[in-house]
């Protein structure tokens, strides 16, 4: 029982991170064929692995192996895509001025999607 409800919670967190197998295998060097093996109940890791997770997937142990609700509710990691998260950090180690350089290009980029997604709504709703 133990077994299938972690496997569900790592699937769970997985899946919020925009994670595949792989991704989550290589982020704690170990194997794809054992993280499937997790998720689908039939095995538990042991405590090493199992803190190797918590800490790639940035949760405690006690959420990832029972389902424990965290002080703060997350809150610390308000980014759940852990790729983005880990180029966010990169960025933080750049200059001030190269920092503003990225935060502007970002800003663009965004306010040219939204820009996008409402003429294309306007376009859906004249027609």
């Amino acid at each position: 029982m133990l077994a299938k409800e972690f496997g569900k919670r790592l699937r769970l967190l997985r899946e919020q991170r925009f994670l595949s197998q792989r991704q989550l295998a290589e982020g704690i060097k170990g194997e794809p064929a054992h993280i499937s093996r997790y998720e689908r109940g039939l095995f538990l890791p042991n405590a090493e692995t199992l803190i190797d997770l918590a800490r790639f997937l940035r949760v405690s142990v006690g959420t990832l192996l029972l389902g424990e609700e965290e002080a703060g509710g997350g809150a610390d990691q308000p980014i759940g895509d852990i790729t983005l998260l880990e180029r966010f950090r990169d960025l933080e180690k750049l200059s001030r001025k190269d920092r503003e350089v990225v935060i502007a290009l970002i800003d663009a980029w965004v306010g040219s999607r939204q820009h996008e997604e409402i003429v294309s709504k306007r376009i859906k709703r004249s027609a």
